[in-house]
């Protein structure tokens, strides 16, 4: 890299910052030397399967979430009736066709991990870039704060949150994003205080560059790998935390997740008995845990070896 790249372009608005090729050439790096890693590559794939079982999942479930199923020789309601031809994962206690409860209910399950895991990154980065490169009295108040959150417990903290916002989908996801941006803020600052250090950062301000042109166009770019690890991670908090606080009752049990499925089947009695009932959204929620995490981990530890890599390039060049 010249000086002359470190130079910002003058008349260069946020919106070029933005769609610059620095953002799109680490992210399409990034994908490629994931994807070419087996292990993040297979956890990567579980997660798109995911998230189209969420965009589809409605259309092609068999039976309505609520249609009570009858057995076709004696006309009874197939109450908690095992795994069949006509219902693969049995039904509930209801009568309700699991599966189709299944694939509808991966919809909500998704929402929660994206708005959720979206709203942490957003709250946690924010605070962070702006504690570790503004400074001074700017960075103490928001350090305090990020302390302050820290010691606040998550469920009681959301059990209380969701008492003044009203139980309902959108709170508890609400809830989800101003508990656990915490982690985030206070690795991002550390990241952050770094990189304003490096010689390009330094030309840029030489140069009169603002401070927004400096974030969007160098510090952003910088701590992407990390942020995305923290997003993986929310996508995956935000996914168990909602579920605990609708097994707890105090989310939405209206809206037919993965949690509420589970929730459900205890509130029955016939958790252990109906166990296809509850085994397969817990599955599913397990799954879809352990993938982000080991998606994040394996993005950041991948992203990170190949700037190493390129960095003893440079110096031995």
């Amino acid at each position: 890299m010249s000086i002359r790249d470190l130079i910002p372009t003058s008349g260069a608005g946020p919106l070029d910052a933005v769609t610059s090729n620095h953002i799109v050439r680490n992210f399409v790096g990034g994908l490629r030397l994931m994807l070419n890693d087996r292990t993040t590559a297979v956890y990567f794939w579980i997660l798109v399967g995911i998230a189209v079982l969420g965009l589809v999942g409605p259309a092609i479930a068999p039976y309505d979430i609520e249609e009570t199923q009858y057995d076709d020789e004696t006309g009874e309601v197939l109450s908690a009736a095992p795994p069949s031809l006509d219902h693969p994962l049995g039904t509930t206690f209801a009568g309700y066709d699991v599966l189709s409860r299944l694939l509808v209910g991966a919809r909500p399950t998704v929402i929660t991990g994206v708005l959720g895991g979206g709203l942490i990154l957003t709250i946690g980065t924010t605070i962070g870039i702006t504690a570790g490169y503004v400074g001074g009295r700017t960075e103490t108040i928001l350090m305090r704060f990020t302390d302050f959150a820290y010691g606040v417990p998550l469920i009681p903290f959301g059990i209380v949150m969701i008492t003044f916002l009203g139980v309902g989908f959108i709170s508890s996801i609400l809830v989800i994003g101003l508990i656990l941006w915490r982690g985030g803020a206070r690795v991002i600052r550390a990241q952050t205080l770094q990189i304003k250090q490096y010689p390009f950062v330094k030309v840029a301000k030489a140069t009169g560059a603002s401070r927004r042109r400096i974030i969007i166009k160098h510090i952003l770019p910088n701590v992407a790998p990390m942020a995305i690890f923290f997003l993986a991670l929310g996508v995956g908090y935000a996914i168990m935390l909602q579920a605990s606080l609708t097994f707890l009752g105090v989310a939405s049990p209206f809206t037919p997740s993965w949690g509420v499925m589970i929730r459900n089947a205890f509130n029955s009695g016939y958790m252990t008995e109906a166990w296809w009932w509850s085994l397969t959204p817990g599955l599913l929620i397990g799954i879809t845990v352990l993938s982000t995490f080991m998606f994040g981990r394996g993005y950041e530890d991948l992203i990170t070896a190949d700037g190493e890599s390129v960095e003893a390039d440079t110096v031995a060049a």
